[in-house]
C-alpha cells in the first residue's frame, strides 16, 4: 500500500514538473518572439527616420559595422546605356552625409532616392510576406528571382507600396513593382543577429 502511494505521488510530481517545464518553454518562445518583433520595429523605424532626415549617425547604428553589399541590376533592360551592373561590398564608412555611396565610373548609389515611400507611418503595420528559403544561401546579386517569387501576387507590387519580406535569417524592407512580369524597385536587406537586425545589403532593380 505504501509503495503504491509513493508511486502515485512520484507520478503526480512528474506531471507537475513536466507541465511547469512546458509552460516555461512557451513563455521563453513568446518572449523571444516579442524581442524579435521589437527589434524589427525599432530597426525599421530608425531606418525610415535616418533616410528621411539624412541622419548618417542614426543609419550607422543599424548598419553592419564593416561592409554594405550594393547591387544594381537593370532587370528591365539596358537600352541607351543606362550603366553597368553593380555587385560590390562597400565600407560603411564610405557613405557620405547625403547617404550615398560614390561608385567609380557610375552614378552614386543614393539611399533616400531608392526608397521614395519613406517615412513609413508604422513599421508594425507593414504588410508582410515570407521570403523564399533560397535567400539563405544565394548571393545578394542573385536575389532578383527570389524576390520576385516572394512578392508575386502581393497587391502592394501593383503600385509599389511598402512591404516587408521575412525569414528566419533576413528581414527585407521593399518598395517594388512587378511590371510586365519584370521586378523593379529598392530593397533593404537586414540580417538577424541574436536579438538585433543589421543592414547588410541594398538592392536596386531598374
Amino acid at each position: 500500500m505504501i509503495i503504491r502511494l509513493i508511486i502515485v505521488l512520484m507520478f503526480s510530481l512528474c506531471i507537475q514538473s513536466c507541465g511547469a517545464e512546458t509552460q516555461n518553454m512557451a513563455r521563453e518562445k513568446s518572449s523571444a518572439a516579442n524581442s524579435n518583433e521589437l527589434a524589427v520595429e525599432s530597426t525599421i523605424t530608425n531606418f525610415s527616420t535616418a533616410l528621411t532626415k539624412r541622419d548618417l549617425g542614426l543609419l550607422l547604428t543599424i548598419a553592419d559595422q564593416k561592409d554594405i553589399y550594393l547591387v544594381r541590376l537593370f532587370t528591365s533592360g539596358n537600352l541607351g546605356g543606362r550603366g553597368s551592373p553593380l555587385s560590390q561590398a562597400k565600407s560603411i564608412n564610405s557613405i557620405n552625409k547625403e547617404l550615398a555611396f560614390d561608385i567609380k565610373n557610375q552614378t552614386p548609389f543614393e539611399l533616400p532616392e531608392l526608397f521614395a515611400n519613406l517615412p513609413i507611418k508604422s513599421a508594425k503595420a507593414l504588410p508582410r510576406r515570407t521570403l523564399a528559403a533560397e535567400s539563405d544561401t544565394a548571393h545578394f546579386d542573385q536575389w532578383g528571382p527570389i524576390l520576385k517569387k516572394s512578392l508575386s501576387g502581393a497587391p502592394e507590387v501593383v503600385n509599389g507600396d511598402s512591404i516587408a519580406l521575412n525569414s528566419s535569417k533576413y528581414f527585407v524592407y521593399a518598395e517594388a513593382q512587378i511590371i510586365d512580369d519584370i521586378l523593379v524597385g529598392g530593397f533593404a536587406v537586414f540580417e538577424r543577429r541574436d536579438d538585433k537586425l543589421k543592414l547588410v545589403a541594398l538592392i536596386d532593380l531598374l
